[in-house]
């Protein structure tokens, strides 16, 4: 069987730039925007995103580190802020202790000329495992649904990334990963970094055999 060299490089520096917004062109301007603008007094610093596993929104928290915002210390009060504000991602995995440290943080907030965005799995309002001052306070931004990209829009991303490194993800291929891959682009991330990692450590170019170890490694392929 003829071999088809599928070389994937690691991914691009996350920017906004290269975000791909699918169904989420209201959302990217308004974080634009958020950007962009003075400080607001609060709750217009508080931006929170939400959406599935999968979604992109590590992805986007990344673009926000890479914009200037730094990942918030949630254990510490006395705090310089960086010039763009803070991220805080997947909020609803706090325990008790570091939901006490948002709290003190969203009422710090208040009163800071800040900005600090969110990430969570689900709007604050169906936050079940969060406090009610916690639900409130987050529900108080600007907020926003991160909408997962259909699997048109994911092909055109992936081959997007691979053309920007002088590669070419053919159809063929993309086939073979959209068969026998979960079709969410975290999924498909780590499948390339696993990739990356298994050409490195045998020393093998990555082909198609490679890409079946590797499915067959993560338990995802279903031959």
């Amino acid at each position: 069987m003829q071999q088809l060299i599928l070389d994937l490089l690691p991914d691009q520096t996350p920017a906004l730039s290269h975000f791909l917004p699918g169904d989420n062109v209201e959302l990217l301007a308004a974080l634009e925007n958020w950007l962009k603008q003075p400080v607001q007094a609060y709750p217009g610093n508080l931006f929170v995103i939400w959406g599935p596993t999968g979604c992109g929104k590590s992805f986007l928290s990344q673009c926000m580190v890479s914009a200037g915002l730094s990942p918030l210390p949630l254990s510490e009060m006395l705090l310089t802020a960086p010039a763009q504000g803070w991220t805080l991602e997947d909020a609803q995995k706090l325990d008790a202790h570091g939901q006490q440290d948002l709290f003190r943080h969203l009422v710090r907030l208040a009163h800071a000329g800040e900005r600090l965005l969110v990430t969570m799995d689900l709007p604050p309002d169906a936050q079940t495992g969060l406090r009610e001052d916690v639900r409130t306070r987050l529900g108080a931004g600007h907020i926003y649904r991160l909408e997962p990209l259909n699997e048109a829009a994911q092909r055109q991303l992936l081959a997007q990334r691979a053309a920007h490194r002088g590669w070419a993800l053919t159809p063929d291929v993309l086939d073979y990963l959209y068969q026998r891959a979960p079709r969410d682009l975290s999924s498909l991330a780590g499948l390339i970094r696993r990739l990356d990692e298994l050409s490195l450590e045998q020393k093998r170019r990555i082909t198609l055999p490679l890409l079946r170890e590797a499915l067959t490694e993560s338990a995802v392929t279903t031959d």
